[in-house]
């Protein structure tokens, strides 16, 4: 896999190109965003226990809402709704903004907020995805998709190193500023896309007809064993990667006793090893096989719990900075890969008039260890330190992965 070949797929396709460099502009905003909303949480809270439970309130909509909003790809222009959703973001986060820069926002008040965020992200997700059949051809897809997720964490990378200067300089409203005015920059260039108006988008709502689109969808994914075991796998990450995504903020106030600076260079490197990981898999996924990448980079995952609990026991704040940068280079890696390769598989193995309606299950199965997960860490996290919350989870990790290597099902996986 050569370097010119994202430049080819660069080349051909004209919409991509618009998709790409939206997709790459937000995520330089929720990058700011997100080392400033975390900070901003626990500042308000100093809670670790309100971390997890924001972080659950935000996947809540996605389980409960997705396996339905999939089903109207079929029925809404795509490129509308996709910009629509942009803009719409990027106003709840300036009500964010205001709430926080008058002085009276209230943990209730960022409840809310995120639910309603992740509703229209819950709209927005399955009909970006049922949109990329038609702005690419299906032998680019495996390019394609690792170079966006390249370019996204690129911009993560971008936005993560400038967020402890943002905040700093600009405070905490300034940085959700600065994601507002990302989200409504990628809207306006989504509206350059050229698609040819389909029949399907302009088909009349009916609400049986709905269900049997549902119906169809649903036995589709019951009967693909792919889908199943790749949902899974999800599933597992997801539950796997949870307390370090969560209690950053906690983890690096209590137990590596540094600043919000060390959160900006710990997601600066969980995000340029993200980066790392999306561009080098079309190379690796032809040398090693997919249920391989996915077994060692789960147990891998365990592993690094182990590593981020000796960092602790670092004397000085160099080196603690040095190390944490380091095992959080090596996480992003492996967690892109494993991502990507899931992702990859959806995409491809799925008939184009099944990806809306399949990508909302998929999306809302995969995510529902999210809010699960979070509430029963903001428990856990009452009685356990960081330090036993990741010993637990390092061991966890390695049998869950261990387990899935030994069997029959992953095999589905070997072939992308």
């Amino acid at each position: 896999m050569k370097l010119n070949i994202y430049s080819s797929v660069l080349k051909a396709e004209t919409n991509f190109r618009y998709m790409i460099f939206a997709n790459c502009i937000s995520r330089f905003g929720d990058s700011v965003d997100a080392i400033a909303y975390s900070w901003m949480v626990y500042q308000l809270t100093g809670s670790k226990a309100w971390l997890t439970v924001i972080l659950g309130v935000n996947m809540i909509p996605t389980v409960l809402f997705q396996p339905f909003l999939g089903g109207f790809t079929e029925y809404c222009n795509k490129k509308k709704i996709i910009v629509m959703c942009d803009i719409s973001r990027g106003c709840v986060v300036l009500a964010t903004c205001m709430l926080l820069f008058l002085h009276v926002i209230r943990p209730w008040h960022l409840l809310v907020l995120t639910f309603i965020n992740s509703s229209i992200e819950a709209l927005r997700i399955p009909n970006g995805t049922a949109i990329l059949p038609q702005i690419l051809k299906q032998e680019y897809y495996k390019t394609a998709i690792s170079l966006d997720q390249g370019v996204r964490r690129t911009a993560e990378l971008a936005g993560t190193g400038c967020a402890g200067i943002i905040v700093g300089c600009i405070g905490m409203e300034g940085a959700l500023f600065v994601d507002v005015v990302t989200f409504l920059v990628s809207g306006l260039l989504l509206s350059f896309l050229k698609i040819e108006d389909r029949k399907e988008e302009n088909k009349i709502f009916q609400f049986h007809s709905y269900m049997e689109s549902l119906k169809e969808g649903a036995v589709y994914f019951k009967k693909s064993n792919l889908a199943v075991m790749a949902c899974i796998i999800c599933v597992m990450l997801n539950l796997c990667t949870l307390p370090i995504e969560n209690l950053q903020a906690a983890y690096i106030s209590e137990y590596l006793k540094l600043d919000v600076f060390a959160m900006s260079a710990g997601g600066t490197a969980v995000t340029a090893g993200m980066i790392c990981g999306s561009l080098v898999l079309p190379i690796i996924s032809q040398k090693i096989l997919e249920k391989q990448l996915l077994v060692h980079g789960g147990i891998f995952i365990g592993i690094i719990y182990f590593i981020y609990i000796l960092l602790g026991i670092i004397p000085s704040t160099e080196g603690r900075y040095i190390s944490y940068f380091i095992a959080a280079f090596f996480f992003g890696t492996v967690n892109s890969m494993i991502g990507v390769t899931v992702q990859i598989i959806f995409v491809s193995r799925t008939p184009k008039e099944f990806i809306g309606r399949i990508s909302g299950i998929f999306n809302a199965l995969a995510c529902s260890s999210m809010p699960v997960g979070s509430f029963l860490l903001a428990g856990l996290s009452l009685i356990l330190s960081i330090r036993e919350l990741y010993l637990l989870m390092g061991f966890f990790s390695i049998i869950v992965f261990l387990l899935f290597g030994q069997s029959k099902e992953i095999m589905l996986l070997d072939r992308v």
